[in-house]
Formats: structure tokens, C-alpha cells, sequence
């Protein structure tokens, strides 16, 4: 049987916390996401599952197994193109992915063909060469040995025909690419911070905010493709208790072991959740949620306007969404699996 046909007809197999809960529903109701080294892609209208997209194991270890996909994110915007074209590089856009792995690869994939079509990666951290390599080739994977893992990607559009890549790598990098060449053109370093999110303003799709473990926000606003295009803004979120990340810190340093930059906040700090969303509703607002805490900040003014932690009987906050029909309702999971639902007064 050919390869092709062999991940055609793989078995879906269940996600694990190594897949860092990615997910990403397209705009065609397509839902993709990371289940071991596998992507998984479902038509969230017939529940029927579409395709399995097995990650290819790194080139340097052909016998090792392939890392865990950590980050999924649909191509946006369709495009006008042959949908029924076998080849590839002909797909629509709504049918290609990016995809990132806990070992640093980020891929563009087709999902019909479930190939590759582009290999973007970070060189290892005791490369003293160029920071990032890219590889368009669907025959083979870059290696992965000491690479700062993906903990997430995200598309910006800085006008309706071009879209720019975003990723966080390792602990404390956002890195921007270009998805068509696989190069990179602009990184920024915000260490000691733990990147933990990162989404798109719904109201300027040149705009994305990268939330970090500790409350810095990192808001980048994305005019074209080159270095001198990029315009930051930092801001710090007041959190009233950040003991958990504290603790872990301090219990490292006491064993004298020293947290990894390449390591994402998903893996170095598995209980700690920071997530936050735009709302949907009104510009310059955002939700977030720390382990005990939720936070309604205005970027615009640089204040939280409502703050208030756990209620009694409630675990950790795990993410945190808003409602699109609803201005005045917000979903909050839990980490025991609860859900709660607060209301504005």
C-alpha cells in the first residue's frame, strides 16, 4: 500500500495533554486538531471524520518517532482556485494548515493530500548561524534536535492579499513569516516572560496581542513583510497572584535546574493556564484568565476595568471566550472540566 493511502486510512487516536489542547475550527466548518503526532481533521456539520495528517519523523532520525503536534491553525480566507485539482500546490487555501510540533518544525500542509507543501523551522539553540532556515520540500522533514518547541501559530493579514505567519517558539520568541517562502523576517525575544497565547484583534486583522504567563502583553501590529513593517507595544497586566509560577520557579533554581528556552509554557508549566480572548464586541477589550483570576483590560487605556478571582468551590481557570451574540457573556472552562458563565450587571 502506498504511503498516501496507508495515512488515508489511519485511525484517529486521542489527544494528550503533549498536544496543548490545539485546536482550530476553519471557516468551511472543518475542525483540525493535534492528537499525539498526528493532525486530525473533522467536518464539525456531519461529525464524520475527513482525514488523519501524520507529522513525517525528523530526517536526522528516520527510525525515531515524529514529536507531538502542539499548534494547528487553518490558512485564512479562501482563495479563488481549482478545488478539484489533484495537484498540491494548486490546492484552495482553505484547505492548507500550518502546523507546529513540540520539536520546532512548523508546516504548511494540504489537507487533501495531507503532504507538506513548505517546511519552516528555528536552527538549534547552539546554532551561531542564520536563526531560521526554511525548506520547501514534501519528500523530507528538517531535523529537530534542540529546537525551541511551537507553543502557537497565528495568521495576520496585513492587507486582503497578503497574510503573515506568526509563531511563538520555545519559552519567550514571536517570530513572523512569510508562508508563501518560509522565511522569516522579524523575531522578538520578551525572556524572562513564558509566551503562553496569542490572537488576532477581530476588528484589524494587521493587529495580534501575545499573552504571557506573568501579564505581558505583547501587541504587534503588522504592516507588510519586511522588519521596518512591524510595530510593537508593550503593556503589563497587574496580576494579584502569580505564587504558582513563583513556586515553580523558585523549586528549580533550589534543584538547580534550570527551565529551557526552547521549552514551551505548555511543557514547562503543565498546570499553570493563562488565555485570553479579544472581545468580539468592543475594540481595544480583551478577557483574560490567570489560574485564579479574570481580567477585562482596555489596551486603549492600559487599565483593568474588572478584576475579580475564583468563586468558592471553582478549580483554576483554564481558558476563557466570549460570546459573539451576547455583549454581556462570557464562557470560563476549568481545569475539572467545569464550565461557568458570568454575566455583566
Amino acid at each position: 500500500m502506498a504511503a498516501g493511502a496507508a495515512a488515508g486510512c489511519m485511525i484517529a487516536g486521542p489527544a494528550s495533554r503533549n498536544n496543548g489542547g490545539c485546536c482550530d475550527c476553519s471557516s468551511t466548518g472543518l475542525l483540525a486538531y493535534g492528537a499525539g503526532s498526528s493532525v486530525v481533521v473533522v467536518d464539525t456539520r456531519s461529525m464524520q471524520l475527513v482525514c488523519v495528517i501524520p507529522m513525517p519523523p525528523p530526517s536526522s532520525s528516520p527510525l525515531a518517532l515524529a514529536p507531538f503536534v502542539t499548534s494547528v491553525r487553518w490558512i485564512p480566507n479562501p482563495l479563488h482556485g481549482d478545488h478539484l485539482s489533484d495537484d498540491p500546490s494548486n490546492a484552495p487555501h482553505h484547505l492548507r494548515l500550518a502546523v507546529g510540533d513540540r520539536q520546532g518544525r512548523i508546516g504548511i500542509f494540504d489537507a487533501r493530500s495531507r503532504l507538506p507543501l513548505l517546511w519552516m523551522e528555528t536552527e538549534s539553540a547552539s546554532s551561531s548561524s542564520s536563526s531560521f532556515a526554511a525548506t520547501a520540500s514534501s519528500a523530507s522533514s528538517p531535523s529537530s534536535s534542540s529546537k525551541p518547541g511551537i507553543q502557537d501559530l497565528c495568521f495576520v493579514r496585513p492587507d486582503s492579499d497578503t497574510k503573515v505567519l506568526a509563531s511563538l517558539n520555545g519559552s519567550s520568541v514571536l517570530s513572523l513569516w512569510n508562508p508563501s517562502t518560509g522565511r522569516c523576517f522579524w523575531k522578538y525575544d520578551a525572556s524572562p516572560e513564558f509566551f503562553s497565547c496569542m490572537h488576532v484583534d477581530p476588528f484589524d486583522s494587521r493587529h495580534l496581542c501575545a499573552l504571557g504567563l506573568k501579564g505581558f502583553l505583547l501587541s504587534i501590529k503588522v504592516l507588510g513583510e519586511r522588519e521596518d513593517d512591524v510595530i510593537i507595544k508593550e503593556r503589563q497586566i497587574s496580576v494579584s497572584d502569580s505564587s504558582e509560577i513563583q513556586k515553580i520557579e523558585k523549586d528549580a533554581a533550589a534543584s538547580n535546574t534550570q527551565i529551557s528556552s526552547i521549552t514551551p509554557a505548555f511543557a514547562a508549566f503543565p498546570l499553570v493556564f493563562v488565555k485570553f480572548c479579544f472581545s468580539p464586541h468592543w475594540k481595544h477589550i480583551l478577557y483574560a484568565v490567570f489560574p485564579r483570576e479574570l481580567l477585562i483590560f482596555d489596551m486603549q487605556y492600559e487599565t483593568a476595568l474588572f478584576s475579580t478571582g475564583l468563586p468558592r468551590g471553582c478549580s483554576k481557570f483554564l481558558d476563557v471566550m466570549a460570546d459573539v451574540d451576547h455583549n454581556d457573556r462570557l464562557y470560563c472552562a476549568h481545569i475539572d472540566g467545569k464550565i461557568s458563565v458570568w454575566r455583566r450587571n
